[in-house]
């Protein structure tokens, strides 16, 4: 195997084992912070790291007349995605969380078709329309449709990261991802410092493990993840090379969350979850040969 390949796929596994863990550790950090405050430390923190690596690289700034196209994604990407992503995590467990988060490809899609006029084809409307079956497996399990409060903050956090996808394609034309990540994540951060005060004394007075969870979540999953999946996808010789390691995602999520907790989602997770993912995989495999 060429060395750019066999990197490339071991930095895929490394984003898809930290944005995993993101969705187990959230769920623990969420006892004791609330969701603006992490949403802001997660921004913080990867703001910091992104900013050494700006600075050591010597990037050049991006210029005033892209700020704002900068702010919208900043707000859509990371502000708003982490404050409703968060509360989501307080009513789900990890893995569903991680099953209705994993449907944003799909959304995509539909927004592009939206935005962009792209054709979806017959079967792509199959797999969306089995996703929207699984979403109401998880749902009407008990014979009673019920959209919990997690649901609806998920989907919606879903929804924010597929607008976001759709505003990257825009930046990407023009700055590498590096550039886009790092003030995206800027911005996203200035937008929170409303909640800098509550951000700040819950910290500081958090227990020593909590304080280190919020550094691994804002460091890891957040920085050095979208650093190492762009790399990934500079080295390999195309997208799918890396793209598919992101199915690895729920099912890490899953023995994560065993790991840590010593628990199991119910039997809708896994049925509907099944269902999820079965759709998103014949979603991009038809993608792919389109």
């Amino acid at each position: 195997m060429p060395y750019n390949l066999f990197f490339s796929q071991i930095l895929a596994i490394l984003t898809v084992l930290l944005w995993s863990s993101a969705y187990v550790f959230t769920k623990i950090a969420m006892q004791y912070y609330s969701s603006s405050s992490l949403a802001l430390l997660r921004c913080a923190i990867a703001s910091i790291c992104l900013g050494g690596v700006l600075i050591v690289q010597r990037k050049s700034f991006p210029g005033v007349a892209s700020l704002p196209r900068f702010l919208i994604s900043g707000a859509v990407g990371f502000a708003l995605y982490l404050l409703v992503f968060n509360k989501g995590s307080e009513a789900l467990n990890p893995t569903t969380s991680c099953i209705i988060i994993a449907t944003s490809p799909i959304m995509t899609a539909l927004l592009a078709r939206v935005c962009f006029g792209e054709k979806l084809g017959g079967l792509r409307w199959v797999a969306t329309g089995m996703a929207f079956c699984g979403i109401l497996v998880m749902t009407l399990w008990n014979g009673v449709l019920l959209i919990s409060e997690g649901i609806y903050w998920m989907l919606t956090a879903a929804l924010f990261i597929s607008i976001h996808n759709i505003l990257q394609r825009s930046l990407g034309k023009k700055f590498e991802p590096l550039i886009v990540t790092a003030y995206s994540f800027f911005a996203g951060a200035i937008m929170l410092t409303p909640f800098f005060n509550g951000a700040a004394e819950q910290f500081l007075n958090a227990p020593p493990t909590l304080m280190w969870l919020v550094i691994f979540l804002g460091a890891c999953p957040s920085a050095l993840a979208y650093l190492c999946w762009a790399k990934a996808l500079s080295l390999a010789p195309g997208t799918s090379n890396v793209s598919n390691y992101m199915f690895l995602t729920p099912f890490l999520a899953l023995l994560l969350e065993y790991v840590v907790t010593r628990d199991l989602p119910g039997v809708p997770t896994f049925v509907g979850g099944g269902i999820i993912m079965t759709s998103l995989a014949v979603f991009l495999w038809v993608s792919r040969k389109a």
